[in-house]
């Protein structure tokens, strides 16, 4: 019997892709294993979003390699997700061991190319794609029995000009309504209380398809499952964040109150530049809309500094816009130049120190704005579902519907259930409570 270890970059959609490798693999009679030394076949399932992540894969992919070099073991290597789809047969340029290179939508491949690395012992490269990929169904290795991911579609049709994604992993492809029912339909008959929805752009699901529903509508599919107390989605597009979904916030109790709405940037002129197809103004209504609809949601979002042109007075719009909208918590990132985006081509680049620097500048503004929307849950009784202990303290930890951790103290029976915390304490990253009688 093989064992098998992997390695994940990057954002949810990857955590979910290495659980499908994984259930492949284990159905193909494979083990995990905890630790890449133990391996016999290792895989590193890549990111492509930001020039840190594929340089940290690169470091990474450099000492395992080493590692097998200096053991004598026979071992194999795989390069998955988004930097095997981006650069293909040039890895082996770099690292000529490299024994299998395969793409996201190519995972279902995974098996067989093990099965002929083995024998021929050259490099096995998958990169084409698999164009039924958005209605297969593949097995997953779940690494939580309380919360799972479930993919509802495949790629982007949005071409931010900073992005990558939609050359990738395509254009956007929904999963068929019915196959995610019965998805979520058969984790609640195994006991997991909270799904996450995910797709580039879960907004726009079923869009131009097969998939049968809208994203409200299939909200309200998944709503009515029995056994499932909680669902959550990840990522959405201001620009198709419409009514009908405000409502389905408003209406379906099953729906949490969190949202991740990436604006990206403050000032229009640099919306623009990116594609983002929409304006503060019309930004600023939808986020109106939906806090009148739900006044306790949880708002987070992504923001993007030192793009291409980003003049000073545009990145002060920035400022004034986390001011404005108090977002509970914030991503932010520096524009970080990406091979094949039209932003490459724009001028105006902004040097490196000055991007370190306004970035230092929206984390000074954020970290009390932060602080305040977490204080404002201080003597409140919040429902969490608990996920086990928490890192430090020996308390269990959860989650609100809002999605802010909670830490209280409390008898492990209660993992896996929904308890009543009254909250006591608030810090910049969790809250602190104490069980309800």
């Amino acid at each position: 019997m093989k064992s098998f270890h992997i390695i994940t970059f990057g954002c949810q959609m990857n955590e979910h892709d290495s659980e499908r490798m994984s259930g492949l693999l284990e159905q193909e009679g494979l083990c995990a294993v905890d630790t890449p030394d133990a391996a016999e076949v290792i895989i590193l399932n890549t990111c492509s979003i930001r020039e840190k992540a594929e340089q940290k894969f690169y470091s990474e992919l450099g000492r395992l390699t080493r590692m097998r070099d200096l053991s004598g073991k026979k071992v194999a290597i795989a390069v998955a997700g988004c930097i095997a789809q981006q650069e293909g047969r040039k890895i082996l340029a770099r690292v000529p061991s490299v024994d299998m290179i395969l793409g996201p939508s190519d995972i279902a491949r995974l098996p067989g190319m093990i099965k002929r690395s083995s024998s021929t012992g050259g490099p096995e490269i998958a990169t084409e794609g698999d164009s039924d990929y958005h209605v297969s169904s593949l097995p997953a290795a779940r690494s939580d029995r309380i919360k799972a991911w479930v993919s509802i579609m495949y790629g982007c049709d949005n071409f931010c000009t900073y992005c990558v994604v939609p050359y990738l992993r395509g254009r956007e492809r929904s999963r068929p309504s019915a196959d995610i029912v019965q998805e979520v339909r058969e984790l609640a008959g195994r006991g997991y209380r909270e799904v996450t929805l995910l797709g580039q752009n879960v907004n726009s699901y079923g869009k131009g398809g097969a998939a049968g529903d809208c994203f409200p509508d299939l909200l309200r599919k998944l709503n009515d499952v029995s056994g499932i107390e909680r669902i959550r989605f990840v990522t959405s597009h201001p620009k198709d964040l419409s009514d009908d979904l405000i409502q389905a916030f408003r209406d379906l109790p099953k729906v949490c109150e969190s949202m991740h709405l990436p604006v990206q940037h403050g000032s229009d002129k640099v919306l623009m530049t990116m594609n983002r197809k929409y304006t503060i103004a019309e930004y600023r209504d939808k986020v109106r809309k939906l806090r009148d609809a739900v006044p306790d949601m949880v708002l987070t979002t992504d923001i993007i500094v030192g793009f291409p042109g980003e003049h000073e007075e545009d990145f002060e719009q920035t400022l004034h816009l986390l001011g404005e909208m108090r977002y509970d918590n914030i991503f932010a990132f520096k524009y970080s130049q990406r091979p094949g985006t039209a932003a490459l081509k724009l001028a105006g680049h902004i040097p490196e120190a000055v991007k370190e620097d306004r970035l230092d500048k929206v984390f000074e503004v954020q970290k009390p704005i932060t602080l305040e929307r977490n204080n404002r849950h201080k003597g409140t009784v919040q429902e969490i579902l608990v996920e086990g202990k928490s890192k430090r303290g020996g308390k269990l930890t959860g989650r609100t519907r809002g999605n802010k951790i909670v830490n209280v103290a409390g008898p492990d029976s209660l993992v896996g259930s929904l308890a009543k915390v009254r909250i006591t304490s608030a810090g910049p990253n969790s809250l602190g409570g104490e069980l309800c009688e």
